[in-house]
């Protein structure tokens, strides 16, 4: 069975709070998550020429079903990074 997005969000949350502050869930190449204190947040980060350039992403329900294969996949292999 798939995992819904508030499945996914709960054990994502449980890892971030355990990897403290300043760490970040590298789910995909240009979309990373993060733990806002409350909440898992999310950012899709563009990479040009000029720069990289970061906007806020909500994961709702349509952005979960376009994301979900990539998000699940995540769950098995899981990346980090650390951000200031």
């Amino acid at each position: 069975m798939a995992m819904t997005r508030e499945e996914f969000e709960a054990k994502l949350g449980v890892v971030l709070r355990d990897h403290g502050i300043g760490t970040t869930a590298d789910l995909t190449d240009e979309l990373v998550a993060y733990w806002t204190g409350q909440r898992v947040g999310y950012v899709l980060i563009n990479e040009s020429p000029s720069g990289s350039s970061y906007e806020e992403f909500v994961m709702d329900d349509v952005q979960w079903n376009i994301w979900r294969s990539w998000l699940e996949a995540w769950i098995d292999s899981p990346m980090f990074s650390v951000r200031p």
